[in-house]
């Protein structure tokens, strides 16, 4: 129900915002937003809060983002509060993130590496997704010493694992079922 719920939202956030010609802007609303929950004990308790009626809810989103946010996104903050769904106020948003970067074609893969990469290498890689994937990627890299050595690429639900810590665990497995 939720999954449903969460993208029937967030997809009419965005099919808002793409008839008033302001996608960008909300994606950047709702990137501060998105931010702001990260951070912020005292706004999550109010979007999760039962005990807050609406009323109060609604005079103080109003107060902290009337001339913050675009008026699209601070009526969709104020629609999810209207028919109590501000709990799941994060996974609107970042869906919404999710619907915009997929509609761009863009992707963001983790690529994790052993050790720390060059500028000029990092550039390579993203050549090399991107060209792999036909999409525009803008990977986030990450260190871990534990792989040994090579990298893995997780993107979505996938996974490209070309560590040397991956290999000596199948040489393990293989070697196993023959002895």
């Amino acid at each position: 129900m939720s999954a449903k719920l969460i993208h029937r939202y967030s997809n009419s956030l965005y099919e808002a915002a793409l008839e008033a010609k302001n996608v960008s802007k909300v994606a950047g609303d709702c990137e501060g937003l998105l931010a702001l929950l990260s951070e912020s004990k005292d706004l999550n308790i109010l979007f999760n809060s039962p005990v807050i009626n609406k009323e109060k809810k609604i005079k103080v989103i109003n107060l902290i983002f009337k001339k913050k946010l675009q008026d699209l996104t601070l009526g969709f903050i104020l629609l999810t509060i209207k028919n109590r769904r501000e709990s799941f106020m994060k996974e609107f948003v970042s869906n919404f993130l999710k619907i915009k970067d997929e509609k761009d074609g863009i992707i963001k893969p983790v690529f994790t590496s052993a050790v720390e990469l060059k500028e000029k290498e990092k550039q390579k890689y993203k050549k090399d997704i991107d060209a792999f994937t036909n999409k525009n990627s803008m990977p986030k890299f990450e260190v871990n010493p534990e792989l040994i050595g090579g990298f893995t690429i997780n993107v979505g639900d996938s996974m490209i694992d070309g560590s040397v810590k991956r290999q000596l665990e199948l040489m393990k497995t293989i070697l196993k079922t023959k002895i």
